[in-house]
């Protein structure tokens, strides 16, 4: 993997809530939701609405890393 596509993990809070890569393991593949509370639990691509809705509301209480969200992801979501 070049320097150039390195992914890059943060601590902390991200610029803004939302969804983002968010990780103890910096797994790239677990999202979690950023409120003003603090991190969701994971929620991972399959997940029913249902679920997803669930995992937002849960708090995790360990040190999680973020990582910038992917290009794929629609713009809108971008900070």
């Amino acid at each position: 993997m070049s320097n150039m596509s390195k992914r890059v993990w943060h601590s902390g809070p991200p610029p803004s809530q939302g969804w983002w890569p968010a990780s103890v393991h910096r797994d790239p593949t677990a999202l979690r939701w950023r409120s003003a509370s603090g991190w969701s639990g994971v929620a991972r691509r399959g997940d029913s609405l249902e679920e997803v809705a669930y995992i937002a509301t849960t708090l995790a209480y360990s040190d999680i890393e973020w990582t910038d969200r992917p290009a794929s992801w629609p713009k809108r979501s971008r900070t």
